[in-house]
């Protein structure tokens, strides 16, 4: 067996384990201490993600690199059935970030490649404006692989996560169960805007249905 296929296994092997756990933990804060140590000795698991990003090299089916996430970078490695939890990863070439933005859930974030750069804000304004919001951004952390950070959701959690380094960086991530919205926000600092960001799938229905009212028949 290659090593690639292993790690297909493994991972599966892990995340029906860290479900069966998932289902038997009573509210979020014991679902997020519990993540939070895990996830740090995933992350220090070189050989695993060695086998993915062997995997997703091969065309493999497994990460589906055809899934369109929110963000470029991301591939999404597990869903749990009743949507418990995800787990994702997000390959950062050198010098790239994600826009300003929150999450419709709680989130734990660590390195298992390279620096990883956390970036948080506290939004200052009371969010009653359309489209305005006024940010201060607090101090940057830096994730050394194995080390973890949690996000919060909605405006509790404005963050941005990216690569300061000259080398690829990876960020794997455990999001728990979102709220029911279809998109999440994004922050435009300098301006004091914030908008809304869709899947790719969602924005092209948008799209579609925009172009539609200009069209007679």
């Amino acid at each position: 067996m290659s090593s690639a296929s292993k790690a297909q296994l493994e991972f599966r092997a892990i995340c029906d384990r860290w479900s069966e756990l998932f289902e038997k933990f009573t509210d979020d804060a014991e679902r997020i201490e519990w993540v939070q140590e895990k996830l740090a000795g995933l992350c220090l698991n070189q050989s695993l993600f060695a086998g993915i990003l062997q995997n997703i090299l091969k065309g493999s089916r497994y990460p589906d690199i055809r899934q369109a996430q929110m963000f470029d970078n991301e591939l999404l490695l597990y869903l749990n059935p009743k949507r418990l939890f995800s787990i994702r990863m997000y390959i950062y070439d050198p010098g790239s970030f994600t826009p300003i933005h929150d999450h419709n859930s709680w989130g734990i974030s660590g390195s298992a490649l390279g620096e990883l750069s956390v970036v948080k804000y506290l939004r200052e304004d009371d969010a009653s404006a359309e489209g305005f919001a006024r940010l201060k951004q607090t101090r940057p952390i830096t994730l050394n692989p194995g080390e973890t950070e949690l996000t919060l959701a909605l405006n509790k959690g404005i963050h941005q996560t990216g690569n300061p380094t000259g080398q690829t960086v990876i960020m794997i991530s455990v999001y728990g169960s979102p709220v029911r919205r279809l998109y999440i926000n994004g922050f435009d600092m300098e301006n004091n805007r914030v908008y809304k960001m869709y899947p790719p799938r969602i924005r092209k229905k948008l799209l579609a249905a925009d172009a539609l009212k200009y069209i007679i028949v």
